[in-house]
């Protein structure tokens, strides 16, 4: 009887312990994401020069609009450009496939084993707000651009594909441009 006892105690702190376990584990995981989502957030916040009254334009990669991406990548890029395009210094860092900049975020890899566990994925959607001011009868463009980051990783054979509310972190901001 005492053996029975101890077992089902035994294995009540088992399944207790996997539990707590899991949850430091995603919980460590989700600040992991939260950090990379903030560095590309201080990232777009930081960038120079970001100037829009000059010819050219100055607008840096992280800060470009999806339409602006196109003109410097006409395709998506399936091998790395030619060093003579803008694109080039960013190719190892980001993949453009006709759509928002995206790079991997992090991988966590087991110690043990060497497996790689956890992938993430970190997307930056940028949109010109198109914001204007009217003073003195003359309207002006604000240059505000709207950053969305989403970093997006799998965990335990679960993905933020299959289910869009785990496992994404996403946070938002806004620049302006320096001139």
């Amino acid at each position: 009887m005492a053996l029975a006892v101890l077992g089902t105690m035994a294995g009540g702190c088992y399944v207790g312990f996997n539990a707590v376990n899991t949850y430091s584990v995603s919980s460590r995981l989700y600040s992991e994401a939260e950090a990379a989502a903030h560095n590309q957030i201080d990232l777009i916040l930081s960038k120079e020069p970001f100037n829009l009254g000059v010819q050219p334009t100055r607008v840096p990669i992280e800060v470009m609009t999806t339409a602006e991406l196109d003109t410097l990548a006409p395709q998506p890029l399936s091998s790395p450009p030619p060093t003579t395009n803008q694109y080039y210094p960013y190719y190892r860092n980001y993949t453009y496939t006709g759509g928002p900049l995206a790079k991997q975020a992090f991988v966590y890899t087991d110690p043990v084993t060497g497996t790689v566990v956890v992938t993430g994925t970190l997307t930056a959607f940028i949109t010109d707000t198109g914001s204007t001011m009217t003073f003195a009868g003359s309207t002006a463009n604000l240059n505000v651009r709207c950053a969305h980051v989403e970093v997006k990783y799998s965990f335990r054979n679960r993905d933020s594909v299959n289910n869009p509310t785990n496992y994404t972190v996403a946070l938002d901001t806004m620049r302006t441009a320096n001139q």
